[in-house]
């Protein structure tokens, strides 16, 4: 006890208290059940250490998950279990008050029941006490079977257990009636559960036992609900026949067609609410501020680019002036505001000026200043040829 903190009392019975209570190292909630030992029969003993030994053997997503138990020198054992914060299902189709529940509810919870039956009769253990008040929700309507308090471990699956045990509400006729029984009866148990889970009201129900018995015993079917598909309803049926042998087994109905199509979709439903969560997840809220001393990758090296852009565009000319004429006619005036940052030249060039409106690598060379005249004076005068051999002068 000295690991847990109680936060209060959520259960009392005849074998002891169920305490809310909070791991004092993860800080997380768990349900610690109480069990008197001392004053305890054997039968009572026996149930509560196999309690203990199944749950931490038993490890499925619709089982309520075994955390420590512990025996004090006072004679009391403690069992601490996942807390279910929806509580029991008994409790939450009471909430209903008389509002049917849609039917993808009532095949989602009885897929998740059949599927922990499963697990547990893969592994030859009998739940004997399956009913609502033992089936638990979590906060997101997750179902987690629990109480396996007198849960038997058979040595095969054809041993057949014989012990009367178990809710009245939800017993099979071959337990009044003192026959054996195997994991048939379990399934009894769960059709007695969905048929709950449909109508709000047991299966069988009268105000004496007596009168329970007996009603089971006769064999005469309860009412089926009108409002749910012909699929469900003759499942219910399925489940709940007098004879064990003509009952299916929990392997039987999740491979029925009905429960595979709506397994898909359920499937399908998780995985799209997944997706859409983990894509809320990467969104960066826009109020959230960082903090100091990070940077964005992203946009560090976007503005990075955009800052080598300008670098580039700065020493070009705008986009009208981009656009040049192809070519430039021969002994074209260049002027200064047609090129710009060229030295001036008043003469006429021989060359054609580069096109696009850049300048060229090199400034091109300038012409002498000297007039024409000057430059024909400079001109040396020609040597007269010598006489030709043979002519008189």
């Amino acid at each position: 006890m000295d690991s847990y903190n109680k936060i209060r009392v959520i259960g009392k019975g005849s074998y002891g208290e169920v305490w809310l209570v909070k791991h004092k190292r993860d800080k997380k909630q768990y349900v610690l059940k109480k069990m008197e030992l001392k004053n305890a029969s054997k039968r009572e003993r026996r149930a509560a250490e196999l309690e203990a030994k199944l749950l931490a053997k038993l490890k499925h997503p619709n089982i309520v998950s075994y955390k420590d138990s512990f025996e004090t020198e006072e004679g009391y054992l403690y069992i601490a279990m996942g807390f279910c914060e929806g509580g029991d299902l008994y409790a939450r189709l009471k909430e209903q008050k008389g509002q049917s529940l849609e039917e993808r509810q009532v095949v989602e919870w009885f897929v998740q029941i059949a599927m922990a039956l499963q697990y547990m009769h893969e592994r030859n253990i009998l739940h004997r006490d399956l009913k609502t008040q033992n089936i638990f929700l979590t906060k997101s309507k997750i179902i987690k079977v629990g109480d396996l308090g007198i849960a038997r471990v058979l040595d095969n699956s054809s041993d057949m257990a014989s012990t009367l045990i178990g809710t009245p509400y939800y017993m099979s006729p071959e337990l009044f009636s003192n026959k054996p029984y195997n994991h048939k009866s379990d399934v009894w148990a769960l059709g007695c559960c969905v048929y709950e889970m449909a109508t709000l009201k047991h299966a069988f129900n009268a105000k004496d036992m007596n009168s329970l018995v007996y009603k089971i015993l006769r064999g005469k079917m309860p009412l089926m609900p009108k409002i749910y598909s012909p699929e469900l309803v003759n499942l219910i049926k399925a489940m709940l026949n007098q004879n064990p042998d003509k009952r299916p087994s929990v392997n039987r109905i999740l491979r029925d067609p009905y429960i595979k199509k709506n397994i898909a979709i359920f499937l399908e439903g998780t995985k799209k609410s997944r997706q859409a969560n983990s894509g809320n997840k990467r969104q960066p809220s826009p109020n959230r501020r960082r903090p100091s001393g990070s940077s964005d990758v992203s946009s560090s090296s976007s503005q990075r680019a955009a800052s080598r852009s300008s670098e580039r565009d700065a020493g070009r000319p705008p986009p009208a002036s981009r656009e040049p004429p192809k070519s430039v006619a021969r002994n074209r005036r260049v002027e200064k505001e047609d090129v710009p940052d060229r030295p001036v030249v008043k003469e006429y060039e021989s060359e054609p000026v580069e096109s696009h409106g850049k300048p060229p690598s090199s400034p091109p060379k300038q012409r002498d200043n000297k007039s024409i005249f000057d430059r024909a004076k400079a001109v040396p005068k020609p040597r007269p040829l010598p006489p030709r051999p043979g002519k008189c002068c």
